[in-house]
């Protein structure tokens, strides 16, 4: 039987359905355009590559709209084995408890995410919010954490207060990589490590828009691809592509696919190579419905 290979990060929208913050016509003119899962279904033949499977993840933070459209859009396309989408984790108890189990009872529904970068410092900390992660807790989802280099710390401090939360930061916190920093990101990564329930996507995507766009190299992204492995092990590491944020540099789905693996082949085994393209995201997000093999 074939190993299961599943893309943990991939994104669709329409912009004439849903109110985007981003992306915005006069910066992000190559990723301007709708996005839907037959073109994502097209990237996947045309690449090449073994990945069979994706997961979505929000775009947008001010309805639940978009995650049910997604959920639709899943009963027509297999490779969507599951959602990550969007609630007001500030609603009201009731709201948020009404939300939660009315998605629950959909197979595909994985968990949340909300885009910090839209919010002020510490919104995290707010009560509400904190009370909307133990529910999720209690309900056996999972939380993408999306964070950058300054806000890193707060993936051990949700960690230690939801010890039984699934948690996972995306984009490895976008490292500042066309500056060179390096030390204190890794040593807020391999805090956030030390927590159990806490995984990293290694999303090339995240990567290469924070390199030289126009040069950018694997071994650019190796220092922090390796790190994350050797911190979390691979057993906690996830590929994502972050379709079709790649294609702001120029990039293709083999490209992104090509430079994780360059990354990883002499820090890990093919055996755990293949748990990062798909076992661990298996297991992380419990996925609950047949795999495209």
């Amino acid at each position: 039987m074939a190993r299961p290979t599943v893309d943990a990060h991939v994104h669709f929208w329409d912009l004439d359905k849903f109110q985007y913050v981003w992306p915005r016509e006069e910066q992000e003119t190559a990723i301007f355009d709708n996005f839907y899962p037959c073109g994502y279904e097209e990237a996947l033949v045309e690449s090449g590559c073994p990945v069979k499977n994706g997961i979505f993840v929000q775009v947008v933070n001010n309805t639940v709209a978009e995650t049910d459209w997604v959920l639709d859009m899943a009963t027509r396309h297999k490779c969507i084995v599951g959602v990550v989408g969007w609630i007001d984790m500030c609603g009201s108890d009731d709201e948020v408890d009404k939300e939660l189990q009315r998605l629950s009872q959909n197979p595909l529904f994985l968990g949340l995410r909300h885009i910090l970068d839209l919010e002020e410092p510490g919104w995290i900390e707010k009560k509400e919010v904190r009370r909307t992660l133990g529910r999720l807790e209690k309900l056996n989802l999972t939380y993408d954490i999306l964070l950058r280099p300054h806000s890193l710390h707060y993936a051990a401090d949700v960690a230690q207060d939801f010890p039984d939360l699934r948690l996972i930061i995306d984009h490895l916190a976008k490292p500042k990589i066309k500056e060179g920093e390096f030390d204190d990101w890794a040593k807020e990564m391999s805090r956030a490590a030390s927590f159990q329930n806490v995984y990293v996507k290694l999303e090339m995507s995240g990567m290469v828009t924070e390199a030289d766009p126009q040069c950018w190299k694997p071994c650019d992204l190796k220092p922090y691809v390796q790190h994350c492995v050797k911190s979390f092990g691979a057993h906690r590491c996830i590929f994502g592509s972050d379709y079709p944020v790649f294609k702001m540099v120029g990039a293709t789905y083999k490209q992104v696919y090509d430079a994780l693996m360059e990354c990883l082949l002499d820090c890990t085994t093919e055996e755990e190579r293949g748990a990062i393209f798909g076992e661990n995201a298996v297991r992380f997000y419990q996925v609950k419905v047949p795999l495209v093999e």
